[in-house]
């Protein structure tokens, strides 16, 4: 059996700087691109890495925050607020970009500059995930009886009070999070 070790990095505050230009950048790009090409990209990397065989553990874990957010701006059980969508789709435009930083094609390292900027997909859209999580979480554990009208009915009521409690708690850690930054003097993006 193979030894498992762990390699752990330390972005320095202009490596991140780097990748927040990146990720800017992307974002602005966005508006030049058709919504649905950026979703299907998404989905291919999400795909091509949960596929390969010589994709690092790491890479794999971090795709999934790719996966829920380009579910979490389709999902029409939990129809995010169209502004939403509009960040999200802007966000994930950096998956459409064919000339990344590391090529994806390079075996074992080609997804760590898409596995380095979910990471900062993910710190920035944290409290719509933990909430769409949370929802489909809910929703997954709902007993339903499609054949019945009563149990259809009853599902999406459910699922519409569930939906509106979730956005006021993102509401709530979004606040809190703003006033911990805003008390720090904490500049962010």
């Amino acid at each position: 059996m193979a030894a498992k070790f762990k390699v752990s990095f330390e972005l320095d505050e202009e490596d991140a700087d780097y990748f927040r230009t990146l990720y800017r950048k992307a974002k602005r790009e966005a508006k030049t691109h058709e919504p649905d090409k950026i979703i299907a990209d998404a989905r291919e990397i999400v795909s091509t890495v949960r596929k390969s065989k010589k994709t690092p553990k790491f890479v794999v874990d971090a795709i999934g925050t790719l996966a829920d957010l380009t579910d979490l701006i389709q999902d029409a059980d939990y129809s995010p607020p169209k502004k939403l969508q509009e960040e999200v789709l802007a966000a994930i435009a950096y998956f459409s970009n064919p000339d990344d930083l590391i090529p994806d094609s390079i075996p074992g390292l080609g997804f760590l500059d898409d596995a380095i900027m979910i990471k900062f997909v993910e710190e920035e859209f944290k409290h719509e995930l933990w909430g769409y999580r949370k929802f489909c979480a809910r929703r997954d554990s709902k007993v339903q009886r499609p054949w019945q009208q009563t149990g259809k009915d009853r599902l999406a009521a459910d699922l519409a009070d569930d939906r509106k409690r979730i956005r006021g708690d993102i509401m709530k850690r979004q606040a809190k999070e703003a006033e911990r930054k805003r008390a720090r003097g904490h500049a962010g993006w």
